[in-house]
């Protein structure tokens, strides 16, 4: 049989059996009862996890809901006639196997295998699978090859085909690839390419132009179904066909679904491709619900600390010491670390790392663990389990293990070290009584609920499924556990409920809240949206139930038995007061995993959510994602030359092992590692493939798996960076670079020298700042007061380069696979290197944290100027003190320049911000310039927000340290782009997800405006996409680029398609370069509306006209009120609603309207006065004072528009782009534009496609929709001179335009979802057809005006932005885009110096975007933006 093979293994001893084909072998659950005859009875459910469990997967195989949901009754048998067939056949093939597995070095054992295996995989695939005609050879079909040819990126290349395939008509089902005998589908070959069969395969299918995502690999023993989706994840299953006979319905699964309905028959639901994915929603959904129950489970385990805690009080008397530390948190921190212990341990014993003795797995291990609960649980109930703690006392003792090592006769368990076991990080949980006993225990009930938790998924609707960490990526782990990053530990100040909501996001409410919120409203209803309400405002990140939800919750718990509500309520307290006062809302409280009542007294435990939580989010990272991040940005890394050389892969070269190990890749934001794990199987592959090359796999060429391994610890050990600001996010990540590089008879691979606690964004980046003591060392001052060489008796501790020199010496031993056999090499030594850096660079560090803090100071900002300048006078000052020449040192005023700087000004989570400076965390990385890549999903944090979640001191500094002082409403992630930027070395290359703002407006100017403006490259893009998976809708956006120079021959690829360059827009560039500069032309003609700011200032039209009935004199303060919907939505586009408007007016004035008056005084006073706990008012001045007024009245543009009748308007937010004429005498809301002309000349080149593609290329995009920004759109745009041509089109526009949608009730955005509709065809809608036909005409008369009559404006349906409309092609939308950048720096040059000229300044001039930001655009009239209200 024909088709790619791979060399044999040479076998590690004779008549090996290989990988274990099914989970249970791994020591999961047993392996009997999955046949036809095991006892009947059981569900469908069930049958198919029974078989499944003997499957040898990875990645998201097959579920058993989608399964069953195809096979309710389950899988059904394989015929007689099929049985017959494969009973005749597999004897010859078994001879065959024993005859090579008995000499596996004999070419002719190995020739006769090849014989027999291709004749029995041929009767498999014809006769037993039915495949009869449609299987087919490649030598059958020639293009089978060609279109599934696949190469390795080596030199010399190694090419994979296929061997066949099944063919049905011109449609290919499943792919096949027949390889010679292996010990494992899943071992990587022996020649120079270093992936497995089923890597291979996966590869084949996900060829440029296959059409198949199905296929099958065999070596005739061992058989795999993968699944390899050209946009998702792969997934195989293997099965061993020596288990044929005594396993028939893994058998009979098999062969069922890779029969003819399940590839090309049937519907389409039920073939493969569509089940596999239907299988990954299922993942996600799991991945989602366990994130739930493992919140659920820590907050019971945090429950069960606080409850023993108090009764080790009670038992003293309660004169003894609390046994649970001051700082709550430090609790929260311990049970997570618990949560995560547990975890690793049923991942490491279900993947068989750990030590399978029975001394272990009886005494330490916890995988038989829940079973042996759950039995307890039925025999003597779940309350007899309360007395008891067996499993805490094993957890503890088997941590103890992990972290010291056992060397028993019996049983050997390497000391791993790590921070995760270390007993010494939380000694309150192993803190014992004068008898020795443990001071803290939990019980075995609770322990129960916590490996349920995480060991079974309950999804909505479904029984609970038992869960198998095998089928679980290290990714998956990572994710469940950012869930946890948001919340806290605090002790309560007062009684404390639990309500019903969200399953791991519930809401906490104080009591004596509730009964006060029930005072003021008596109804259910009420009261249920007056808690609804405050929860909003208290725990925006909380979910409780629905107000009808909540509503009926307490309804239901007035109804409920008092005898009832006492049980549940006497498991909370013995107090009959308390009682009493939770008795009213027992329906309401929702119940921990024990089923008692969440109630938490005071002075107890309570988990609440973190102040940054409401502005975070944690969404998973699907694999695939991660591993192209990782793949694109590390690719030009590996081959020199490589992709950015040239786009002929075959000439690209890998480079050397000691060059891979020289890498160094950083994730900057690295929460739990899903990115870093993504980075070192990448690096792992090329190792693997550059040892082969190189002949130097040594011993571990024939242990299979054990070259991979070997690598990523190498790899984990010298080449990965990590950071993050979370302590807690730093753990999950070393957790799980632990995991990815977990080896069983080696200790933990050492991460705390690369992995950091720390802000990124906080943090020198060049020694000379240290040395300047500035954080600009070209502004410090020549003579300095200090000096870091004239310290005397701390001069050891402040020689920069020498303690630096050490620090990288220790830093270069610790670069090493830990290896407990050798001294050098060993956990011990490694932690006493660490210790004595940590020692050596803490007086360097307190000076570089000064450094910082005197920018971040509030009373000084980090803007550039005499006042920074004099800050860091002030701290050569403070240091001069504390670090003097002679005698001892006073840091008493250096102490109050950091707590002044790093303290938070508004509430974080954090006490103190901490820095995190790279010449002192990694010397030897910026020695040699920086990074070579840096790779990740940095946090995304609204522009508008950074203020009040970080405080206006950080934001300065953002803007002034970090962006040079380019300023604007930019998200955080430009800031994490910028740094990542100023940390790559010459060559260095990145590969960022990011909000797909990132390409847009203020923060694309901030961040990849600069990067490139800064000689920055981007290679690979996607501008815009909807994250892959169904957790999060939202769209992200993707870059890759590099410092280095690109050749012209590579390729660049943006939204995967072939382009020559890409803009700072994440779009292909067209011929003109740099960014548009505002216009003076365009200065004082575009607006933003009126921002009212109070509902009390909006009436309805029929109380509006009863005021002006009683009083005509309000008339003159009572107008339409239009906004967008309204503009977009109705056929008249007229105002629905009215507003009050006293404009500028004083408070005596607009008192003698009293209606109006009265209103505002009620319902607006009282809001716009709102006062922070501090007694000041939340709201900026002079809202509060002026709180009858707007917040903005916008009195530009009311000058503007005082003698117009008629003014253009435009939604600022929409998918139309399209202004529209309104009257005026009325009030525009801030969710539009509104344009100061009545001419119809303009409003034709406003609603031309050359206006359109402008705004939607330099404004920005929210959802679906375009944010038209006028200082980004209209004071850039160059607009053309009026024309007859173009007043009589505008005219034509408006009037049929009008028309039509009043005749058809259609509003403005209905309409234009017609046009733009490409299955609208022409002559369908006479009144669609006028107005597509009205457009090319008018667009025609722009161009016309312009001079560019040579444009090919014919137009069609074309998507930009992920808009589709009825516009011009694409190659004329990059061109007119460059011919109106063109002409907008003519204009701005002209300008410019007709300004130099006459002495005076040019408001728009050419840099003024790229060195001042917005401040440019202030001096003219036009108001700036919606974004940049900050109230």
């Amino acid at each position: 049989m024909g088709g790619t093979v791979m060399s044999p293994r040479t076998p590690a001893s004779k008549g090996r059996k290989g990988r274990a084909a099914g989970r249970g072998a791994g020591g999961t659950r047993g392996t009997g009862g999955a046949g036809r005859g095991a006892p009947g009875g059981r569900g469908a459910a069930q049958q198919h996890r029974q078989w499944l469990e003997l499957v040898d997967t990875e990645g998201p195989f097959l579920s058993v809901p989608v399964l069953t949901g195809l096979y309710p009754q389950g899988i059904p048998g394989l015929s007689r006639e099929r049985r017959e067939a494969l009973r005749a056949a597999k004897p010859a093939f078994d001879r065959a196997w024993n005859a090579w597995d008995a000499d596996r070095d004999s070419n002719s054992a190995l020739a006769s295998y090849r014989r027999a295996r291709d004749a029995w995989v041929g009767a498999v695939l014809t006769g037993v699978l039915g495949w009869g005609g449609s299987w087919t050879t490649v030598q059958d079909r020639p293009a089978l090859e060609e279109t599934h040819r696949v190469s390795s990126d080596g030199y010399p290349p190694v090419t994979a085909t296929p061997t066949g395939a099944f063919v049905h008509g011109e449609d290919v089902g499943a792919l096949v690839l027949v390889t010679d005998p292996v010990d494992s589908l899943r071992e990587v070959g022996r020649d120079g390419w270093a992936t497995s069969p089923i890597d291979r395969m996966a590869a084949m299918l996900r060829a440029l132009g296959s059409t198949c995502s199905i296929g099958v690999v065999t070596d005739g023993r061992w058989w795999a179904l993968v699944s390899a989706p050209r946009e998702g994840a792969t997934a195989s299953g293997i099965i061993d066909c020596q288990t044929w006979v005594e396993e028939p319905a893994t058998r009979d699964a098999f062969f069922k679904l890779l029969g003819v309905r399940h590839l090309v028959g049937g519907a389409v639901a039920q073939r493969l491709p569509r089940l596999f994915a239907d299988s990954v929603l299922k993942a996600e959904e799991i991945t989602e619900a366990l994130g739930a129950q493992v919140r659920r489970a820590v907050e019971l385990v945090v429950t069960a600390l606080s409850e023993a805690a108090r009764n080790v009080s009670e038992r003293e008397g309660g004169r003894g010491d609390d046994p649970l530390p001051a700082d709550a948190r430090r609790v929260y921190e311990a049970v997570v670390t618990v949560m995560m212990r547990v975890v690793f341990l049923l991942f490491a014993e279900e993947r068989g790392l750990l030590p399978a003795q029975s001394l272990y797995t009886g005494g330490y291990g916890l995988a038989t663990v829940l079973d042996a609960l759950e039995e307890r649980a039925r025999d003597e109930g779940e309350e007899s389990m309360d007395g008891t703690s067996l499993t805490w006392h094993r957890l503890l003792a088997t941590s103890r293990a992990l972290y010291g090592g056992v060397n028993a006769e019996d049983m050997r368990i390497p000391a791993y070290g790590g921070s995760l076991f270390d007993p010494g990080r939380f000694p309150f949980l192993t803190a014992t009584d004068a008898g020795g006993a443990l001071l803290l225990t939990v019980s075995d009930r609770v322990m129960l609920h916590v490996l349920r938790s995480l060991q079974t998924a309950r999804l909505k609707g479904q029984e609970a499924r038992r869960l198998s960490f095998r089928d679980i990526d290290v990714e998956q782990i990572g994710y469940i556990y950012e869930g946890l990053l948001g919340y806290t530990c605090a002790r309560a100040a007062e009684t404390v409920l639990g309500l019903r909501g969200k399953e791991g996001e519930e809401p906490e409410v104080p009591l004596s809240v509730l009964e006060g919120l029930a005072e003021a409203h008596s109804d259910d209803a009420d009261l249920a949206g007056a808690v609804i309400a405050w929860l909003k405002k208290n725990q925006p990140g909380a979910k409780p139930s629905t107000r009808s939800a909540l509503a009926k919750e307490l309804a239901a718990g007035d109804a409920m038995p008092d005898a009832e509500a006492e049980g549940l309520l006497l498991a909370v307290t013995r107090d009959e007061g308390l009682r009493a006062r939770l008795r009213p809302w027992i329906g309401a409280i929702r119940t921990d995993l024990r089923g008692r009542p969440v109630v938490v007294q005071r002075g107890g435990l309570i988990v609440v959510e973190t102040p940054s939580r409401k502005n975070a989010g944690a969404h998973y990272t699907p694999r695939p994602l991660a591993e192209d991040v990782v793949k694109y940005a590390l690719e030009p890394l590996v081959h020199s030359p490589g992709p950015h050389e040239t786009d002929a892969s075959g000439q690209w070269r890998p480079i050397s092992s000691i060059d891979i190990l020289d890498l160094h890749v950083a994730d900057i934001a690295c929460g739990s590692g899903a990115f870093l794990v993504a980075a070192a199987r990448f690096l792992a592959r090329e190792l693997v493939e550059a040892w082969t090359r190189e002949g130097t796999l040594g011993r571990y060429a024939d242990e299979p798996g054990g070259a991979q391994r070997h690598a990523l610890r190498q790899v984990v050990a010298r080449c990965l960076y990590g950071a993050d600001i979370n302590e807690m996010a730093v753990e999950m990540c070393k957790l799980s670079l632990w995991l990815v590089s977990l080896d069983k008879d080696k200790p933990f691979s050492f991460v705390d020298d690369k992995v950091f606690v720390g802000n990124s964004l906080l943090g020198l980046t060049d020694l000379r700042q240290l040395r300047v003591q500035h954080i600009d060392p070209a502004a410090a001052a020549e003579r300095r007061l200090f000096e870091l060489d004239r310290t005397g008796a701390y001069a050891r501790a402040l020689d920069v380069d020498a303690v630096v020199n050490r620090v990288v010496r220790r830093r270069r031993e610790l670069a090493s696979e830990v290896d407990d056999t050798d001294p050098a090499r060993s956990t011990t030594t490694k932690q006493r290197l660490q210790r004595e850096n940590e020692e050596d660079l803490e007086v360097l560090t307190r000076v570089a944290d000064a450094v910082v803090a005197a920018g971040l100071d509030p009373a000084v900002g980090a803007k550039p100027g005499k006042r920074l300048n004099g800050a860091y006078g002030d701290l050569a000052v403070a240091l001069g003190r504390a670090f003097p020449a002679d005698g001892a040192g006073d840091d008493s005023m250096l102490g109050a320049v950091l707590e002044r700087g790093l303290t938070p000004t508004v509430d974080t989570d954090y006490e103190h911000w901490h820095c995190l400076h790279w010449p002192l965390a990694v010397p030897e990385v910026m020695e040699r310039g920086g990074f070579d890549a840096i790779v990740g999903n940095p946090p995304f944090l609204g522009g508008k927000k950074i203020s009040s979640a970080m405080g206006q001191n950080l934001r300065e500094w953002f803007v002034h340290a970090l962006a040079d002082g380019t300023a604007g409403n930019a998200d955080l992630v430009a800031y994490f782009f910028l740094r990542a930027f100023s940390l790559l070395n010459g060559r260095g290359t990145v590969g960022l997800i990011a909000t797909n703002t990132v390409a847009q407006g203020d923060t694309r100017e901030v961040g990849l405006d600069r990067m490139v403006d800064s000689g920055f490259t981007i290679t690979r893009a996607i501008q815009s996409r909807s994250w892959p998976s169904q957790s999060a809708t939202l769209e992200f956006a993707a870059v890759w680029g590099t410092r280095d120079a690109v050749s012209l021959r590579a390729a660049m690829i943006c939204d995967d398609a072939p382009v020559s360059r890409i803009s700072s827009l994440l779009e292909p560039a067209g011929r003109a370069e740099g960014r548009p500069e505002r216009l003076a032309e365009n200065a004082g003609a575009a607006f933003i509306g009126c921002y009212v700011l109070g509902k009390g200032f909006i009436l309805e039209p029929e109380e509006a006209r009863e005021w002006i009935a009683e009083d005509p004199h309000n008339a003159e303060v009572l107008y339409p009120y239009l906004n967008g919907e309204d503009l977009n939505s109705r056929p008249d586009c007229s105002a629905s609603r009215w507003v009050i408007d006293f404009n500028d007016w004083s408070q005596e004035r607009a008192a003698e309207y009293k209606a109006p008056y009265r209103r505002l005084l009620r319902s607006v006073k009282p809001e716009r006065q709102r006062v922070k706990p501090d007694g000041s008012y939340a709201l900026r001045r002079p809202l509060p004072e002026r709180w009858w007024q707007y917040a903005d009245k916008r009195p530009a543009m009311r000058k503007a528009v005082a003698d117009l009748d008629e003014v253009l308007v435009i939604a600022l937010v929409s998918n139309t782009v399209m202004p529209i004429r309104v009257p005026t005498g009325q009030v525009f809301s801030h969710a539009l534009g509104v344009f100061a002309t009545d001419s119809y000349a303009q409003q034709a080149v406003l609603s031309s496609s050359f206006h359109q593609y402008w705004a939607i290329t330099y404004g920005s995009t929210l959802g679906i929709g375009a944010r038209y920004t006028p200082s980004d759109v209209f004071e850039t745009f160059p607009r053309p001179e009026p024309t007859a041509e173009l007043e009589a089109i505008g005219r034509t526009l408006d009037a049929e335009r009008r028309e039509i949608m009043l005749r058809r009730d259609l509003g403005l955005t209905r309409l234009y979802n017609l046009v733009n509709d490409p299955g609208l065809e022409a002559g369908a809608d006479p009144d669609v057809d006028r107005m597509r036909a009205i457009h090319v005409e008018l667009d025609a008369a722009v161009a016309a005006a312009y001079g560019w009559e040579d444009l090919d404006l014919a137009h069609g349906f074309h998507t930009y932005r992920k808009m589709t409309r009825w516009t011009v092609a694409p190659v004329t939308r990059v061109e007119i885009l460059d011919r109106l950048l063109e002409e907008n720096h003519r204009r701005a040059a002209a300008e410019a110096a007709a300004a130099a000229a006459s002495g005076r300044s040019a408001p728009g001039g050419p840099g003024s975007r790229r060195t001042r930001g917005r401040k440019a655009a202030k001096t003219t009239q036009t108001p700036v933006q919606e974004a940049t209200l900050d109230i």
